[in-house]
């Protein structure tokens, strides 16, 4: 929880009710912020209702949102790895631009580690555009080190190494 002004902030999985919430907060990021996220608008927005579902119901995976008094403006979410049980992958993150600023992605830290450890995972991942500042401070402020790099092509086109960072749990 966190308040800024009149304004209470919270972080919580969906529920199985609000996965239309969960379809237009993540349609919208593709739209707004396309060239960070690893996936396509075009891609997601062909998605069918169960896929949808599968995303915020996934055992093997955490899915949040951020609200805003009780308006959801944000979300995040982590992801098992298929072929190290040990491994979680963070992913999605995105805030509303008119929240952006109030250091809410600490939120999204902390949800995520605390379903890691609850998960009994050893090491967390991320990866982010080599020139997306922001990320590396957040990752760093967590404690997440530099693992190593890869040439990446993004959905947009663009090409840019992906930087990777790990913190073991």
């Amino acid at each position: 929880m966190s308040t800024a002004g009149d304004r209470h902030y919270t972080i919580r999985p969906f529920l199985e009710s609000e996965v239309m919430l969960y379809k237009a907060m993540r349609l919208e990021a593709l739209q707004i912020e396309a060239p960070v996220f690893g996936s396509t608008y075009e891609r997601e927005v062909a998605f069918n209702e169960h896929q949808w579902m599968e995303r915020i119901t996934n055992k093997g995976a955490g899915c949040f949102g951020l609200f805003c008094n009780d308006e959801l403006v944000g979300i995040t979410g982590l992801h098992i790895d298929g072929d190290d049980s040990s491994l979680a992958h963070m992913t999605q993150s995105y805030i509303c631009k008119a929240h952006r600023g109030k250091h809410l992605s600490r939120m999204f830290y902390d949800i995520r580690i605390k379903w890691a450890n609850n998960h009994q995972l050893k090491t967390l991942r991320i990866g982010h555009k080599e020139s997306n500042i922001i990320s590396k401070a957040a990752n760093q402020r967590y404690g997440f080190t530099y693992v190593y790099s890869e040439p990446h092509i993004w959905p947009d086109g663009s090409k840019e190494n992906i930087l990777y960072y790990e913190l073991v749990l």
